[in-house]
């Protein structure tokens, strides 16, 4: 691109940042619970407000929380392969395993997040950046259909001298550029008419300008790799959170309410009529088990103490309602389980493992991308595998035995048991791969029989 065309798609990546910057903002701020506080009356008491403040009881972190645990990537290799395929070592090489979670989060709460692959430096290796909708606005030709971005920027704030100034890298289907948009306070000062202001006086440093060799299937693309955790061609890309917002508001306000119930009524209330007097005197009339009066037109009653069971079924109500729309099992949110089965819990998980597998099938072929342009840009097109996809740990509630009789009863009729390995719940990739070579035997039935019928302790007696 030449510099017009830079300071072009500054100015529309910061126009398109401003707006999805609110909206992140808004979305995180009901994640981590600070919004969502009930109105109170003005002028209302200090202890009203301290009501209001701790009655939030933020139920979407923990809705986030459910899928993000149960989405974790485990292998990558074809069906017909025992081993895991080219670029699995690059995914290791880059810690993702533990580092997957900053890819998978951010999609489920603002609905996107992207991976870029580029070096950091000129000549550099590829580095596995993660990056949500606050750190990387990308545009895109065709925004359901285009795997790659025609051009993307990574903005980031850095402290020069005590001042914050806004840092960015612009990128296209070839080159890095590096940026200095100025200090955060003038950006945030700055009319969005204006923004165009900003991109001409943006210094762009054409001699740090450098390649980032990322080819796909032989072609030059902008190294960007989107994750969109569901959505619609009309509503676009939607996370978690806000669907559950409207639900997170009420259930805040009725536990509010249950919160004035058991803090000023939830004890018998007396009512004395015909009788004034000081804060002192009301204190010892409180603690006395007997009150006498001097006035004869005094009368002493007592209301009955308020019940918050009504609220507690609500609420109850409420949080049901919220696992339904979010498709997981109240129990991830309450924390209530009786002793149930494995087949029960699976019976209970259905709908969520349902989501989950949606979810593994989009993120998949986002991750498959990624692989793929990994391996092209790190050793060429030659050494890209072919017909490989992401393993995902399996994390549905099933019965160990019976998953282990229909692995033994599978093996019988001669599938390889390496094959059936990974179906164990909680078997990595690793295991496997250790359990291969320390047997280092041909999974035949007659194998199976022969191992079956060898004696395991020596000295057992039998010959």
């Amino acid at each position: 691109m030449d510099e017009a065309q830079i300071r072009e798609s500054i100015t529309q990546m910061l126009t398109v940042r401003r707006r999805d910057l609110a909206e992140c903002e808004t979305l995180r701020r009901w994640l981590t619970g600070q919004a969502g506080t009930p109105e109170v009356p003005k002028g209302s008491e200090s202890e009203i407000k301290h009501l209001a403040v701790v009655a939030k009881r933020n139920v979407i972190g923990m809705v986030v929380d459910t899928f993000a645990q149960n989405l974790g990537v485990v292998g990558y290799r074809a069906a017909d392969e025992a081993a895991d395929a080219t670029g699995w070592d690059l995914w290791q090489r880059a810690r993702m395993d533990a580092r997957q979670d900053e890819v998978h989060r951010p999609a489920l709460v603002y609905g996107l997040s992207y991976l870029v692959l580029r070096p950091l430096v000129a000549d550099g290796p590829v580095e596995w950046l993660p990056r949500s909708p606050r750190q990387l606005v990308a545009l895109y030709e065709h925004d359901d259909v285009s795997p790659f971005p025609v051009c993307a920027m990574e903005v980031w704030v850095q402290t020069v001298g005590g001042v914050k100034r806004l840092r960015g890298a612009l990128m296209d289907d070839e080159w890095v550029y590096p940026l200095d948009l100025g200090t955060v306070a003038d950006l945030a000062r700055t009319k969005t008419a204006s923004l165009s202001h900003v991109a001409t006086a943006a210094v762009i440093d054409d001699e740090a300008a450098f390649p980032h060799r990322a080819t796909y299937d032989g072609t030059p693309v902008c190294p960007v790799v989107r994750f969109v955790n569901g959505g619609d061609a009309d509503s676009g890309p939607i996370g978690e959170v806000a669907p559950l917002i409207a639900s997170q508001r009420a259930l805040n306000e009725v536990n509010f309410d249950r919160h004035i119930v058991s803090r000023f009524g939830a004890f018998p209330q007396k009512v004395i009529s015909g009788w004034a007097a000081g804060e002192s005197e009301v204190l010892k009339a409180s603690a006395r088990r007997v009150w006498t009066f001097e006035q004869a037109d005094v009368k002493a009653t007592a209301l009955p103490a308020a019940s918050v069971e009504p609220y507690n079924a609500v609420l109850r109500e409420i949080v049901e309602h919220i696992a339904q729309v979010a498709q997981i099992s109240p129990a991830q949110i309450t924390g209530q389980m009786a002793n149930l089965s494995a087949e029960a819990l699976w019976a209970a998980e259905t709908a969520q493992q349902r989501k989950l597998d949606a979810k593994r099938r989009a993120f998949g072929e986002s991750w498959e991308l990624a692989l793929h342009l990994a391996v092209e840009t790190t050793s060429g097109q030659d050494t890209v595998p072919h017909g490989a996809e992401v393993i995902w740990r399996s994390t549905e509630a099933r019965s160990f035995g019976a998953i282990i009789d229909g692995i033994t009863k599978l093996s019988s009729q001669g599938v390889p048991i390496d094959l059936l390995m990974p179906l164990v719940p909680g078997m990595t990739q690793q295991q496997v791969k250790a359990i291969r070579d320390r047997l280092d035997v041909d999974y035949t039935p007659d194998a199976i029989a022969a191992l079956a019928a060898t004696p395991l302790l020596a000295g057992s007696g039998q010959e």
